[in-house]
């Protein structure tokens, strides 16, 4: 038996969450410079951490008969199981081959789910949001050192491949394309609430990675009480809040919408981070690559939320299976 259920799809929800989620992925290189771990196990508590908070909310709220009402589909396995997947692989990535590298290909992962959003679900596009979606990927390009300029050289591309990163390569190809498979699957669904979507994610990301140490075998002998506590502390603000969050903006907003606030991470990472924190250096087209998503992603958010359509919180139809 089937019923229609209507779901508000809230803009206002969505840019807030995204912009949070956004803010604090930035701070995934502070928390992990701090543990003397395997990447796949610094992962590990990213997921359990919210799979449990967001287990004990839906509790509080007194909704756990939504895990059993809202039935499971091979579309929310799939979420979870990249989400899970893909920053593994991208953690591994960073050891195997340059950063560089690594940074470039799983932040396709956006620009990937927006090109799926667009072939199969038929999600529209204003130019001024191709031009957002350039100008943030160029600022991406830019604040992470890929491409730099200087008066002898002129304009150059820094990534570099060889028979013996081959395998890092790959594994950040996959962390980008897992990455962009998590996002798109994502906005099926859309009538499971929040907290029960972000829940499955959490369970399934966590399955996926628990089969991962099948093969990598990671350690914990060399962690010490400090480790430990950044352990659990990335797992709160990097797993529950950042993943947390990014699973609701997901439902509430388009692809591409979530696609241009993602790339706030990288400005997060660079000025808050590595300037602020650890006083590194930013240089000129470092400083204008900031720019750029920042003008980016704000011209998509202000036209989405003032535009006739997006300014007004949509209803979406979904069909429940009961019973």
């Amino acid at each position: 038996m089937s019923t229609q259920v209507s779901s508000p799809i809230n803009k206002k929800i969505g840019f807030v969450n995204a912009f949070i989620a956004a803010t604090l992925m930035g701070f995934v290189g502070f928390f992990a410079r701090h543990i003397n771990a395997q990447g796949d196990f610094i992962a590990l508590s990213r997921m359990a951490f919210g799979a449990i908070l967001f287990l004990m909310i839906i509790g509080a709220r007194g909704k756990l008969s939504d895990l059993k009402t809202f039935k499971l589909s091979w579309h929310m396995v799939a979420s979870g199981f990249f989400m899970g997947n893909c920053l593994s692989a991208y953690v591994a990535a960073t050891q195997l081959t340059s950063i560089a590298n690594a940074v470039f290909f799983i932040y396709i992962g956006p620009i990937i789910s927006t090109l799926l959003a667009v072939i199969f679900l038929k999600e529209k596009m204003r130019w001024v949001t191709w031009a957002s979606v350039a100008a943030v990927f160029a600022g991406m390009l830019l604040i992470v050192g890929l491409v730099s300029y200087d008066s002898v050289n002129g304009l150059q591309f820094d990534m570099k491949f060889s028979s013996e990163t081959f395998v890092g390569d790959m594994l950040a190809l996959y962390s980008g394309l897992g990455y962009g498979l998590f996002l798109f699957f994502n906005r099926f669904r859309t009538e499971v609430p929040g907290d029960t979507r972000a829940f499955w994610n959490f369970i399934f990301a966590l399955i996926g990675i628990v089969i991962l140490f099948v093969f990598t075998k990671p350690t914990v002998s060399q962690m010490t009480s400090t480790d430990w506590l950044w352990w659990i502390g990335i797992g709160f603000v990097c797993g529950f809040g950042a993943l947390g969050t990014c699973t609701i903006a997901t439902r509430h907003l388009k692809a591409v919408e979530f696609a241009c606030v993602s790339y706030w991470e990288c400005v997060v990472a660079a000025v808050f981070i590595g300037w602020m924190v650890y006083g590194e250096a930013m240089s000129p087209a470092q400083l204008t690559g900031g720019a750029l998503i920042i003008i980016g992603g704000m011209s998509e958010v202000l036209v989405s939320l003032f535009s006739r359509k997006g300014s007004q919180a949509t209803e979406i139809t979904r069909v429940k299976e009961v019973g």
